[in-house]
């Protein structure tokens, strides 16, 4: 008689999915939709990265535009992200309703950055220039402050005597320590805010800790989710059998060859349907 295979087992971290600011968000989205009395609602970029949700909006009634001016002018949701006070002008002397649905985490960070402005201190920011919470940063100061993606970023810095730093509410822990570390030899007064998400942190820590647990690890959210890429940068140093997919169309029977036990995250943009799917599909796989 044949032994019975041993099923591997699926585990979902701990803090995984849906952040409450995207959850506001979503929920100000529809708010105004169901006040919009016949107008047009869109947001100014991806509400929240991620695919799915971003269709499922466009779908109701709601679309991301990139361009103001570009369609009727209607209601605006300011993004999750946030926005420079220049777009935010430019919106309102079109004639936008605005609603700003910029995460409380971000926001604070702008008047961190205004404060240290008026408190004369030289700004840095921690994070990915490309990314818009950093760009909506940036331009709170118009310009005037720098940003350091990397420990060279930091290296590379003309000392000061003093600096003021904040960083991308989805950055690496380990590569906001290392950068504030670098910068200690640049200055005699240094003032660090550390305004990573606690929402972010929480979902980094289960995703290290159970990646060292598992044979295999699957990430799931938006390729253009900065904290998703974060989760999977993560995973891959503790377990090298890590992938990121977007849907359950993604997932790959051929992963789960010799595998024992597989461990699943999600990043803070991504719906539980889409965690619960992806769990489906991997169950099926595994229990075939």
């Amino acid at each position: 008689m044949n032994e019975k295979t041993t099923v591997p087992k699926i585990v979902i971290a701990d803090k995984a999915g849906f952040c409450f600011g995207v959850k506001r968000a979503i929920s100000m989205a529809y708010e105004q939709l169901a006040n919009s009395s016949g107008k047009p609602v869109y947001t100014l970029g991806p509400l929240v990265h991620n695919p799915q949700v971003i269709k499922k909006l466009e779908n109701d009634g709601i679309k991301s535009i990139e361009e103001l001016g570009a369609y009727p002018i209607g209601h605006l949701l300011i993004r999750t992200h946030g926005v420079s006070p220049a777009i935010r002008k430019e919106a309102m002397e079109l004639g936008y309703n605005i609603t700003d649905a910029t995460c409380p985490l971000v926001k604070k960070i702008h008047d961190i950055v205004l404060e240290l402005q008026r408190e004369e201190y030289p700004v840095l920011v921690i994070g990915h220039s490309s990314h818009p919470e950093v760009q909506g940063i940036v331009g709170e100061l118009e310009g005037n402050c720098r940003v350091a993606e990397t420990v060279e970023d930091a290296r590379n810095l003309q000392p000061c005597h003093k600096l003021g730093v904040v960083v991308q509410t989805t950055a690496l822990w380990h590569n906001f320590t290392e950068i504030t570390v670098e910068l200690l030899g640049k200055t005699k007064e240094l003032r660090i805010f550390n305004s990573i998400c606690h929402a972010t942190m929480e979902r980094q820590a289960a995703a290290e800790d159970l990646a060292g647990k598992v044979s295999m690890m699957i990430v799931i959210g938006g390729r253009n989710s900065s904290n998703t890429r974060r989760l999977l940068e993560i995973s891959l140093r503790v377990n090298p059998r890590s992938y990121l997919v977007e849907s359950p169309e993604e997932v790959q029977k051929d992963w789960f060859a010799d595998i024992t036990s597989i461990g699943l995250t999600a990043g803070a943009s991504t719906p539980d349907y889409i965690i619960e799917s992806v769990y489906e599909k991997v169950r099926q796989y595994v229990e075939s």
